[in-house]
């Protein structure tokens, strides 16, 4: 009996001290919290003409406008064909990081619209920060597309 009481003492716990690391730290009377921001408010980019085959980046630059480090803990994207990277360590109050959403063209042809789903501990649910769109055009169309996109903001193409 004794051993069953200690075991649920300690889960118990070890349950509450992973709950209160999950929660905003408090100071004083204020809640410090990280913040999640885009660079010039650059959520949005469209791909243009993509060849079907090749697989294009940008880049999406971020800022922690909050009290506390902000740490992304995963992205995840409605379309198959997306790939995204984002900061490994936290980005600390103040500083910048930089969130790349590489879309594949592979079989599909047409146009495509998807959101990026960014789970961080900035919110309490994964979050559609991010919405591109584009066309998939086939590799031997006469249509050659622009080399830049087009974009809202000030995002930019390729790798860092």
């Amino acid at each position: 009996m004794k051993k069953v009481f200690n075991s649920a003492l300690l889960l118990l716990l070890l349950s509450g001290s992973v709950y209160a690391q999950d929660q905003p730290a408090l100071t004083g009377n204020a809640i410090v919290k990280p913040q999640l921001t885009f660079v010039n408010n650059d959520t949005a980019y469209d791909f243009g003409g993509i060849p079907r085959g090749e697989s294009l980046p940008y880049v999406f630059e971020i800022k922690n406008t909050g009290d506390a480090p902000l740490l992304i803990s995963g992205m995840t994207c409605e379309s198959r064909n997306v790939q995204c990277k984002w900061p490994a360590k936290a980005v600390k109050p103040g500083k910048k990081g930089y969130i790349t959403v590489t879309y594949s063209a592979r079989d599909d042809e047409g146009s495509f619209k998807t959101n990026v789903f960014i789970a961080s501990n900035a919110t309490d649910t994964a979050y559609a920060f991010l919405h591109i769109i584009g066309a998939i055009i086939p590799a031997s169309s006469p249509y050659q597309p622009s080399s830049s996109g087009s974009k809202k903001g000030g995002g930019r193409r390729g790798g860092r």
